[in-house]
């Protein structure tokens, strides 16, 4: 009975790496996922760090393919004519960082005529929803748009059902 009960256990209960927490999509080597709540860019960067998370950064056009094909599928249930990635240059004009890092961001997927850093003064980069090719925006940062965030797999969890 005792060998039973760890037989079943064991086929229960199970280490997952790799694994996304819930709400989030694996995509690559990153989980993601559109929080569908209207924020400023500063609002956007804490609530995707309240899920352990930050805003997306994207690095590479392979990493964006992924990024994109997630975005497109989700873009029925976006409310937002934008969303907010990781990316700012509040620091220095026309140097765009990672929020969390500071690195400075060398591959982007500008809209025509951006960054533009039009009125007064666009700093935070989000992605244009319904853009075809889904290029990308210095937008005001007070502006509401719903966040991307982007989050590193969980390790070592463990899971039982």
């Amino acid at each position: 009975m005792k060998s039973q009960i760890i037989v079943l256990l064991s086929a229960l209960v199970f280490q997952a790496h790799g694994a996304c927490q819930p709400g989030f999509e694996s995509l690559g080597e990153n989980c993601y996922v559109i929080l569908q709540v209207p924020a400023s860019w500063g609002e956007a960067l804490h609530y995707c760090q309240a899920m352990g998370a930050s805003l997306a950064v994207i690095r590479n056009k392979q990493e964006e393919a992924l990024i994109d094909e997630y975005i497109h599928r989700q873009h029925d249930l976006i409310r937002t004519g934008q969303l907010w990635i990781g990316g700012t240059d509040l620091l220095q004009e026309g140097i765009f960082l990672a929020p969390n890092s500071l690195e400075t961001l060398t591959y982007f997927n500008w809209a025509p005529g951006q960054p533009d850093n039009i009125g007064t003064g666009q700093h935070c980069v989000s992605i244009f929803k319904d853009d075809a090719m889904l290029r990308w925006d210095d937008n005001n940062c007070d502006v509401k748009n719903w966040p991307l965030c982007q989050r590193e797999p969980l390790e070592n969890m463990i899971v039982v059902g």
